[in-house]
């Protein structure tokens, strides 16, 4: 199908044809036929690469085009959500009668952001708490497009995405499904109320092998062999790609893994840049040092950058990560090896992907766990790089099993999507959310909600089931009946569920104040760190190391007048004492040096951690402890901005951070209104800006 058959303004086609090409793919084809440009619900199964976000662009142009009023667009990932919108913004220049507006909401769950414009890219969760608050813009969305649905079986995301499209499906409101190729497509389909398209074309023909000692197996019988050396089986893998010319992802299953691999590979391919390339890479390099926080895993990143290869983790703080995809999208860097985070974040398709192990760490049971075979598929499908490869390679290294890797994985079918949502913890949670939402619900009108899930259909649970998570809410003080048969969240629930936390967390928060509004005033700070760092929602949770266990003593110790409740130092982990010594105003350098928290991970426990203070300080009130409460907001202060308590008033004030509070604080201000009255030139001197920042400083101090 051509693009200038498509029942769009011409501008609109004439955009198609810029973005992708003036013929459209297979799956984009079908989408079409049926019926999404006339509103028809449509799920499309195809694998990665195949056009699937041109599907949801052509459903966004043809919803406006119909007098439609809003599209949103879900991620299972903040830097999807991002991704997407960056793409998204291109749409706005169309000059439709009802031009496009995008908009992207992905940051704190706590956060009070405005909405606007009329396609809203946003995560699972973001949309899950605006149905909670049950915000007035969501009766205006006509579209609803859901990115990875098939993450649906995750039994961590799954539940969200499972909860939120029960919820928004309705009459007349369209919705378009985008999958990896699952088994199960038209039982999903179904359930969702779309059309079907299930499609295997990609546009680069993608083959599979496993490798075994020295001899590579492809899918059709075909085989090769590769070099041995120290470097290992699958750095030469991956090397063996960039010497005929192409760039190859390496995945791993641990962080550690990731540099190493990288390092292995790095003088091999410094040898094959052009003189060109080495350049760019060595502003590349520069870039990193420049914007990084100076950790040892910063300097060992800029390193290797410089010399054709990189490592991808989340233990890398965003500006280098985005370094890092940005030249290995140019083609500057040759060999990237990456977590799986990787395969379900960001798209950098590559000619060969190499799989170096297929188990990892599953917490649940202790040990290193075989991967399914549908995640295995998601790595797959970076492999291939249209517009530069006619095929892709995804090659397994395997052991002793090759043949049992080659059954299993490489011909395997992915697993059924099978819905999470029957968790007695999942339940609990979207239950209490339900019924804050509908107030005087019964418990009948509960069970056909749940009934409507893809959970019931699949009958993943009974009716017993709800009965308990009913029971275990109203022993958590969550829920009430009304008039024996009617339930009604509490004051606490309706909290619970608007501040988006779990109610087994919601009730440990508010023992934790009540506990320490029982006690001494003031300075319960270990105390509410370490009820933060153990509760469900935060992350991540790194835990003690043996090294670890004197520094967890000696802070147990030393701030044993700060806890709310016997803690075991044994129960810390290395997240507390990095959290903690962000709050002292250690370096992010420091605390990688010292707990191996590196800065990617300090970030994420800084914003999930100022969530939970604030989330806590809420309890607080509902709980009338306005002392308590003053105290978790200063700490909720502390966590944003990494100071100290005597800083906390000063952060306080537009452009001061922690240098510039201390810098203060050493001058001897002491609040804001010290800053106000302190002459221009002196907080000039002091801070190390210019006069008209000064200005701004000292005027920001003034409104305060």
């Amino acid at each position: 199908m051509r693009a200038d058959e498509l029942d769009l303004p011409g501008a609109a086609i004439e955009y198609i044809k810029g973005y992708a090409s003036e013929t459209l793919y297979p799956p984009q084809a079908l989408a079409v036929k049926a019926g999404l440009l006339e509103g028809e619900s449509v799920m499309v199964s195809a694998p990665t690469a195949s056009g699937k976000t041109l599907v949801a662009m052509m459903a966004v142009m043809a919803m406006l085009e119909r007098g439609g009023r809003r599209a949103v667009y879900l991620s299972p990932l903040r830097a999807l959500a991002a991704e997407k919108h960056s793409e998204f913004r291109g749409m706005q220049r169309i000059p439709l009668d009802s031009p496009v507006v995008a908009s992207v909401s992905a940051g704190d769950l706590n956060s009070r952001d405005r909405l606007s414009g009329n396609l809203l890219s946003m995560t699972n969760e973001r949309m899950d708490l605006a149905l909670r608050r049950d915000e007035g813009w969501l009766d205006e969305i006509d579209l609803v497009v859901a990115d990875e649905v098939h993450l649906i079986g995750d039994p961590f995301r799954g539940p969200t995405l499972e909860m939120i499209l029960t919820r928004l499906r309705r009459e007349g409101r369209q919705f378009v499904g985008l999958s990896a190729t699952i088994t199960n497509a038209a039982e999903l389909s179904k359930w969702m109320g779309c059309r079907l398209v299930n499609s295997y074309w990609r546009p680069v023909r993608l083959a599979e092998g496993v490798c075994d000692g020295g001899t590579v197996t492809m899918d059709d019988g075909s085989a090769f062999e590769v070099a041995r050396s120290s470097r290992g089986t699958a750095v030469e893998l991956a090397l063996q790609s960039v010497r005929e010319g192409g760039q190859a992802l390496l995945f791993v299953n641990t962080r550690r893994g990731a540099p190493s691999q990288a390092t292995r590979a790095s003088k091999a391919v410094s040898r094959m840049l052009s003189p060109p390339e080495t350049r760019r890479l060595e502003a590349a390099s520069a870039r990193i040092l420049r914007e990084g926080e100076g950790t040892e895993l910063t300097k060992m990143l800029a390193s290797l950058v410089s010399q054709g290869v990189a490592f991808h983790h989340a233990g890398l703080d965003q500006a280098s990560r985005r370094t890092v995809e940005d030249c290995f999208r140019s083609g500057h860097i040759k060999v990237l090896a990456a977590t799986p985070t990787l395969a379900a974040g960001v798209n950098l398709p590559a000619r060969r992907v190499v799989v170096s192990d297929i188990t990892r760490y599953d917490a649940r049971y202790g040990r290193n766990m075989p991967i399914s075979v549908l995640e295995y598929k998601q790595f797959c499908g970076r492999a291939g790089r249209p517009q530069y490869d006619d095929s892709g390679e995804a090659i397994v290294v395997a052991g002793d099993n090759a043949d049992q890797v080659m059954d299993e994985y490489v011909r395997g079918t992915p697993e059924p999507i099978a819905s999470a949502i029957s968790g007695p913890g999942p339940l609990a949670v979207h239950t209490l959310s339900l019924v804050a939402s509908e107030p005087g619900i019964t418990a009948d009108g509960v069970r056909e909600f749940f009934g409507r899930t893809l959970g019931g259909r699949q009958g993943r649970f009974h009716e017993m089931d709800i009965d308990e998570a009913l029971d275990t809410l109203e022993g958590l003080s969550m829920v009430e009946t009304l008039d024996g048969s009617r339930w009604a969240a509490t004051r606490l629930g309706e909290l619970t569920s608007r501040l988006y936390l779990t109610p087994g967390t919601a009730h440990r928060f508010l023992e934790a104040v009540q506990a320490a509004g029982r006690g001494r005033r003031g300075h319960h700070t270990l105390g509410f760190l370490y009820e933060i760092a153990s509760s469900e929602e935060f992350f991540p949770v790194l835990g003690l190391r043996q090294r670890d266990y004197d520094a967890a003593f000696n802070l147990a110790s030393s701030h044993d007048a700060e806890m709310i409740r016997h803690i075991d130092p044994f129960e810390m982990s290395r997240s507390l004492l990095g959290l903690y010594g962000w709050i002292s105003e250690e370096s992010e350098a420091a605390i990688a040096e010292r707990y191996g928290v590196e800065s990617g991970d300090t970030r994420r426990m800084v914003e999930t951690g100022r969530w939970l203070a604030r989330c806590m300080a809420e309890i607080a009130r509902y709980a009338r402890l306005p002392d308590v409460r003053d105290e978790l907001e200063v700490l909720r202060t502390r966590i944003i901005h990494g100071v100290r308590e005597e800083l906390a008033s000063l952060v306080g004030i537009r452009e001061i951070g922690r240098v510039r509070g201390r810098a203060l604080h050493e001058a001897g201000a002491r609040t804001a209104g010290d800053v106000a009255s302190m002459p221009a030139p002196r907080i000039a001197a002091v801070c190390r800006v210019g006069r008209p920042a000064a200005q701004r400083i000292k005027a920001g101090a003034a409104r305060l």
